[in-house]
């Protein structure tokens, strides 16, 4: 029997070290009354404890709607030393959503914080907090000479902002752009100025992309045909293979590309002239033909 109550000692005094040191909880409230819709609450909660307690963030309230008529907006949480123990300051906002016909008291709940010791937890409860909402109009207006016709007001006039100036700047800048994109059509020679014979490369350049696209060697031979039109329009006369250093010293513009122009020609000879298909798409690649049009299209477009 002794050694049964020693050994209830012993737990007892276990359990009084393993909690943590909650010595007082005190709270600073704002007035009881006078509270409209949306109107907000502010609480100060003071707790003291032992100075190596702290608080369970996890256990604090969570900002965001606390019921359908009250939500807390923002908590801060601070913590000092003071004197043996330790101060920790929670500052709680709510906001009221409630809207009575009359004045009626309203509670904010209690809350249970934990309290974190160096062997243990213990919980401290914030106590409840009552205060009286009011309403926003009488119960029965009509006798203050209102109807419930006049309960709305009529909404307020929107007022009217000139826009002369934001217009004026609109057709501006809608000019501007019609006027470069009319610049890039004619650089690019598109539609209507595709059809311009001081553009032929660019011309060709998109005649053999549609003949390219059909495949076969009826697409490639007609790409090859669709170059060498460019090239004579931009000669002024029938080239030849025997004509290209003519032509080039005659359009220095294009004697970058004069490699490829010679491929070009040796790769027509054998698909017209030699019927080997074969050995010009192996000399001239149908995307390399791409390329030289394109490349030919952009030194034109320079050029002029």
């Amino acid at each position: 029997m002794l050694r049964t109550g020693f050994a209830l000692l012993m737990l007892i005094g276990l359990v009084t070290q393993a909690i943590a040191d909650v010595r007082a909880v005190h709270t600073v409230e704002p007035r009881s009354f006078g509270y409209f819709l949306g109107d907000l609450i502010e609480r100060t909660i003071e707790i003291e404890t032992g100075p190596d307690d702290e608080i369970v963030t996890a256990s604090l309230p969570r900002t965001g709607p606390s019921n359908y008529w009250l939500e807390l907006r923002s908590l801060a949480q601070s913590s000092e030393r003071r004197g043996d123990g330790r101060l920790h300051t929670i500052k709680l906002t709510y906001q009221a959503f409630y809207a009575p016909i009359d004045p009626r008291k309203q509670t904010i709940p209690a809350t249970e914080i934990a309290v974190r010791g160096p062997n243990g937890s213990e919980t401290a409860t914030i106590p409840p907090f009552t205060f009286v909402m009011s309403p926003l109009r009488e119960i029965f207006p009509e006798k203050g000479g209102e109807t419930a016709e006049t309960f709305l007001r009529p909404d307020m006039a929107i007022p009217l902002r000139r826009a002369g100036g934001l217009r004026t700047a609109v057709l501006v800048a809608a000019g501007l752009a019609a006027l470069f994109l009319v610049l890039l059509a004619r650089d690019l020679a598109w539609w209507p100025f595709h059809r311009r014979p001081a553009r032929p490369f660019s011309r060709a350049a998109r005649e053999i992309g549609r003949a390219l696209a059909k495949g076969g060697a009826d697409g490639y031979r007609a790409a090859l045909l669709a170059l060498h039109r460019a090239f004579d329009t931009a000669a002024g006369q029938r080239l030849l293979a025997a004509d290209v250093d003519r032509f080039l010293t005659a359009h220095p513009e294009y004697g970058d590309a004069r490699t490829a122009v010679e491929r070009f020609f040796s790769a027509s000879r054998a698909a017209f002239f030699g019927d080997a298909q074969r050995e010009a798409e192996t000399g001239l690649p149908a995307a390399e033909l791409k390329e030289l049009a394109a490349t030919l299209a952009r030194q034109e477009r320079g050029a002029r």
